[in-house]
């Protein structure tokens, strides 16, 4: 019974294939780096909640009555809300980008794919 045997691949189809692996490796890298933003803007939302929570208990102890400590109460919670919705708007733009950078890379992965498929045997 004869065995079927599959031909090495061309050069030009190993160049092809490690251009799909080097692609798909950029891909992965820009998505953890806008990850890592994304990342970055968390800790830096949680930071500012935790100091608005100290400010919250440091006016408790000076006298929420206070003019000078209500209004400065005031600043650190408008402050605490617009940090958020900066840090969440932030998420979106993220979540966004990542979504477009997949897309994008898919595509040209495909092209490649496709590239090496319809390439000769040597």
């Amino acid at each position: 019974m004869g065995r079927s045997v599959t031909p090495d691949p061309s050069p030009h189809q190993i160049e092809v294939e490690q251009k799909i692996r080097a692609h798909e490796a950029a891909m992965a890298d820009d998505v953890a780096a806008v990850s890592r933003v994304d990342e970055h803007w968390d800790e830096y939302r949680q930071l500012i909640r935790q100091n608005a929570l100290v400010f919250e208990d440091a006016g408790v102890a000076l006298g929420v009555d206070l003019p000078d400590v209500q209004k400065r109460l005031a600043a650190h919670r408008e402050l605490d809300r617009y940090v958020g919705q900066l840090a969440q708007e932030q998420s979106e733009f993220v979540e966004e980008a990542a979504r477009v950078i997949r897309s994008a890379a898919e595509a040209e992965s495909e092209r490649l794919r496709r590239e090496k498929a319809g390439a000769p045997w040597a």
